[in-house]
């Protein structure tokens, strides 16, 4: 079961979205304990690992569309958040997922990002930076 005790994800349309929750009040789930994660949200961090290395255009572009709509769809969703990366560019969000990735092959892509959320989340900017 792929759980985190203080993520909620949700799924939309196109992309899976984590919204953190400091409060630890879990994750947003069906009954069944189940989310649906739409795309390249389904990777395993595996195969992820193995299409940002290799020579995969198409996969590539699926893989970083993944992470810039996860990472924007977080910036609507997720309450007092304007840029959950903090300033850092989409590249290095890329490079911290996939390093999670490597350490965690049997993860879906969805789930890293959701962590990678969770751990951006203090440095968040909640407002425009200037």
């Amino acid at each position: 079961m792929r759980t985190k005790p203080t993520l909620r994800a949700l799924a939309a349309p196109g992309f899976a979205v984590a919204l953190c929750l400091p409060t630890g009040t879990g994750w947003a789930k069906s009954v069944e304990g189940r989310y649906l994660a739409f795309g390249a949200g389904n990777w395993s961090c595996e195969n992820a690992v193995a299409v940002a290395e290799g020579n995969h255009p198409a996969s590539q572009g699926r893989l970083d569309g993944f992470i810039a709509g996860y990472l924007s769809a977080t910036n609507v969703i997720l309450k007092n958040t304007y840029d959950i990366q903090g300033g850092q560019p989409l590249s290095a969000a890329k490079t911290q997922v996939l390093a999670f990735c490597r350490d965690n092959p049997s993860v879906v892509l969805a789930n890293a990002l959701a962590v990678h959320t969770q751990r951006q989340y203090p440095d968040r900017h909640s407002v425009p930076k200037d």
